[in-house]
C-alpha cells in the first residue's frame, strides 16, 4: 500500500474544519419557544458545550472527506497480477553517440550497438504473449516517445525501425525523464551500452520490473579532441587526437584547408594518450577540416571543423574609460586575429578616434555605442539609459546588480561551479538575439542573460552583461568568462554564411522566405522562419548542415566530442535482472500498482447519499428545524 502524492494528504485538514463546525454548532444550542413569546426578550443560555458530541451524521461526513482525501493523494495497492493478460511493457533506448558505435570493422554490414539493442527488443516483442501492449521511447539530450504509447507489436516494430542515434552525450536527466514516463508499465526494458546511474532509477519511482540490457563489447576508438587552425602565414595549427584504447592504435589523419589537402600522415597513438599534430601555417584563411580516414568504431568523433581567420587587414576599435580594460580587450582581439589594426580610445576624450572611420569590429565597454560605424560590435557592461534620453537602446538595460555569477554557458551547459563575475547589468535582449550564457545575482534565484548574440539587419551584435575591470578576463579562476568572450568575438568576426557549432546546440541563422535544411545524413526538411527571417534548429548530427533558400546558402558545421561517450572500453556486464527475451510463463505473477481511486469515490458518494437519506427522513418526521 502506498501514496503517489503524499502532499495531497494536506486535504485531510478538511476533517479539522468539520470538527470546528460541529464545535461551533454545539456551542450555541437552539431553543424552541412558544409562538406567544414571539415579542418577548429571552436571555440566551449561558452554558456552552465544551465537549464534541458527535452523531451518525458526523461519522458519515468524516468518512466522505477521508475517502476523498485518500483519492486525491493517490492511494494504491501493490498486487500480484498474472503476466500475459493486458501486460504493458516499455522499451527504453539510450540514443547517445556511443550507441552508434560498431566493432570497428570496415565491412559495410557491421552492426551498431543500437542495432544489437533493436534485435533484442524484436525478440521480446515476438515472444510476448498475445494482448501485450508496448511503448517505445528513447533518450539523449531529452526523452522522446516514438509512436503512440501502448501500441501493438506491429506498431512497436515500426517505432523500433525509426530509432536513430544522435551525436551527443546522453544526459542522466533525460534517462530519468524517460524512466518516469514508463514507470506505470508492468515491465520496463532498458537498453544501453553502460549501466545507468542508480540515482536515476531510484528517482523514477518505478512500479514495474526493470530489466537492463547492456549491449556492445569493448572497442578501441580514436577521436579528434580539438582543432586549431592557427593564423594564416603566421602561426601553425594544431590537431589533437586521443586514443581510448589500452593498446597502440594507428591513425590515418587528413587535414584539409579550403578544399585542399595540407596534411596527410599515418600516426601511432600510444595507449590512453593524446597526439598533438602541428600543421601549417596555412597560406590563407577559410574552413579547415580534420578527419580520421582509418577504420574506427565511432564515426561521430572522427571529423572536426575550424575556421582560419582571413589574412586581409581589418580595423578594430576598442572603447573604454579604463586604460587597463582597453589593454586587456586589445590583447584578446589580437589573439583572435593578429591581422587586426586595433585602435584603443577613451570615449570621453575628444579626438581619441575618428568617428567617421569605418571599423570592421567595435568593442565598447561601459559606454554608449552611438557615433561608431562598424560592421560588428560587442557591447560590454552596457551603460543604462540616461535620465531624459529618448534614444532607443540597441540592447535594453533594465537594471544592475552588484555581484553576479555565471551558472550556465552555451557548449558547456550548467557549470559545475558558478563563476563569480562582479557587477553586471540586467539585460532584456531583443527577440533577434540568442542568449549564450545565463547567471543570477548573488543571493537571488531569478536568472538573466549574461551574454547574447544576433544580427540586427546586416550588422552582427554581441553583448556581455558583466564588467571586465580589474583584469577579470585574464583571471585564471574565471576562465569561463574569457572563453565566453572569445567565443563571442569569433562569432562577430566570422562570415555569416559559414558557422561552426557544437552538436546539441540550437543554431539560429538568417534565411529567406522558403528555407530548407539539408542534414549530414542527406535528409531534407522545411524550416519556418520567424518575423525577422530567422530559422532555428538543433544540430544533433556531426557534419555539415546546409540551409538553402531563395538567396545564398548557409553552411553550418557541427563538431562532436565527449570524453565519456567516446570511450568505448566499458566492459559488457551481466544484466541485474534476467533477460525476458525467452517467453514468460503464462501464469507467472508480477507485482503491479493498482490504484483504488474508484472504490474510494464510490464510498464517499455512498456516505453522502446515506446522510442525505437520513436528513430527509428527519425533516419529514420532525420538520426542517431539526435538520
Amino acid at each position: 500500500m502506498g501514496l503517489l502524492n503524499p502532499l495531497n494528504l494536506l486535504y485531510a485538514l478538511s476533517l479539522v474544519a468539520l470538527v470546528a463546525i460541529y464545535l461551533r454548532a454545539l456551542s450555541r444550542p437552539t431553543l424552541e419557544v412558544s409562538s406567544l413569546m414571539l415579542f418577548e426578550e429571552v436571555p440566551a443560555p449561558v452554558a456552552k458545550s465544551r465537549l464534541l458530541r458527535v452523531d451518525r451524521f458526523f461519522w458519515l461526513e468524516a468518512l466522505a472527506l477521508g475517502a476523498l482525501t485518500l483519492t486525491l493523494a493517490g492511494l494504491y495497492l501493490r498486487v500480484h497480477q498474472p503476466a500475459g493478460r493486458n501486460h504493458r511493457r516499455a522499451l527504453v533506448f539510450d540514443l547517445g553517440a556511443a550507441m552508434g558505435a560498431t566493432d570497428g570493422d570496415s565491412r559495410a554490414h557491421a552492426s551498431s550497438r543500437l542495432d544489437e539493442a533493436r534485435a533484442i527488443a524484436e525478440k521480446i516483442i515476438a515472444n510476448a504473449p498475445v494482448g501485450d501492449r508496448f511503448t517505445v521511447s528513447g533518450y539523449a539530450l531529452e526523452a522522446e516517445t516514438f509512436g503512440a504509447p501502448g501500441t501493438g507489436p506491429r506498431e512497436a516494430r515500426d517505432a523500433l525501425a525509426a530509432l536513430t542515434t544522435d551525436a551527443v552525450a546522453a544526459r542522466p536527466a533525460a534517462l530519468r525523464a524517460a524512466l518516469m514516463r514508463a514507470r506505470t508499465a508492468d515491465q520496463i526494458d532498458l537498453f544501453a551500452d553502460r549501466p545507468p546511474p542508480a540515482a536515476a532509477i531510484d528517482d523514477a519511482g518505478l512500479a514495474g520490473r526493470l530489466n537492463f540490457h547492456q549491449v556492445g563489447a569493448p572497442a578501441p576508438n580514436l577521436a579528434i579532441v580539438s582543432l586549431d587552425a592557427g593564423v594564416p602565414r603566421s602561426t601553425v595549427g594544431r590537431c589533437v587526437v586521443r586514443n581510448f584504447s589500452n593498446r597502440p592504435q594507428y591513425c590515418d589523419l587528413i587535414i584539409e584547408a579550403a578544399g585542399r589537402e595540407v596534411f596527410h600522415s599515418t600516426l601511432i597513438a600510444e595507449p590512453r594518450a593524446e597526439v598533438i599534430v602541428p600543421f601549417g601555417p596555412l597560406p590563407a584563411g577559410g574552413l579547415v577540416k580534420a578527419r580520421i580516414a582509418s577504420p574506427d568504431a565511432l564515426a561521430a568523433d572522427n571529423q572536426r571543423f575550424a575556421f582560419a581567420p582571413s589574412i586581409a587587414q581589418a580595423h578594430a576599435l576598442v572603447l573604454s574609460r579604463d586604460a587597463a580594460v582597453r589593454d586587456d580587450l586589445a590583447r584578446i582581439v589580437l589573439a583572435i586575429n593578429p591581422n587586426f589594426l586595433v585602435t584603443a580610445a577613451d570615449p570621453v576624450r575628444a579626438g581619441s578616434f575618428n568617428p567617421s572611420q569605418h571599423f570592421d569590429l567595435a568593442v565598447i565597454h561601459d559606454s554608449a555605442d552611438t557615433g561608431v560605424i562598424a560592421d560588428a560590435r560587442l557591447l560590454i557592461f552596457p551603460e543604462p539609459p540616461l535620465n531624459g534620453t529618448k534614444l532607443p537602446q540597441l540592447v535594453p538595460v533594465t537594471g544592475s546588480v552588484t555581484l553576479a555569477e555565471m551558472q550556465e554557458r552555451e557548449g558547456s551547459g550548467s557549470l559545475s561551479a558558478p563563476v563569480l563575475l562582479g557587477p553586471a547589468r540586467v539585460l532584456a535582449p531583443p527577440p533577434w538575439m540568442e542568449p549564450l550564457a545565463r547567471g543570477v545575482s548573488v543571493g537571488e534565484h531569478q536568472s538573466f542573460p549574461l551574454a547574447a548574440f544576433g544580427y540586427d539587419g546586416n550588422s552582427a551584435v554581441g553583448v556581455l552583461a558583466f564588467d571586465v575591470r580589474d583584469h577579470l578576463l585574464l583571471d585564471p579562476d574565471r576562465m569561463d568568462a574569457l572563453v565566453l568572450a572569445i567565443d563571442l568575438l569569433r562569432r562577430l568576426v566570422a562570415p555569416r554564411d559559414v558557422l561552426i557549432e557544437p552538436t546539441g546546440a540550437f543554431v539560429t541563422v538568417a534565411a529567406g522566405a522558403h528555407p530548407h535544411l539539408l542534414a549530414p545524413d542527406g535528409s531534407i526538411r522545411a524550416l519556418t522562419p520567424d518575423q525577422w527571417g530567422h530559422v532555428r534548429f538543433r544540430a544533433l548530427q556531426a557534419g555539415r548542415y546546409l540551409v538553402t533558400n531563395d538567396g545564398p546558402a548557409i553552411a553550418v558545421y557541427a563538431n562532436y566530442y565527449d570524453a565519456g561517450e567516446s570511450d568505448l572500453s566499458t566492459p559488457a556486464g551481466t544484466p541485474a535482472t534476467p533477460s525476458p527475451s525467452a517467453p514468460a510463463a503464462a501464469g507467472s505473477p508480477h507485482l503491479t500498482m493498482q490504484p483504488i481511486a474508484l472504490p474510494l469515490i464510490v464510498l464517499a458518494m455512498l456516505a453522502l447519499l446515506a446522510e442525505s437519506f437520513m436528513l430527509a427522513r428527519r425533516a419529514i418526521r420532525w420538520g426542517t428545524i431539526h435538520v
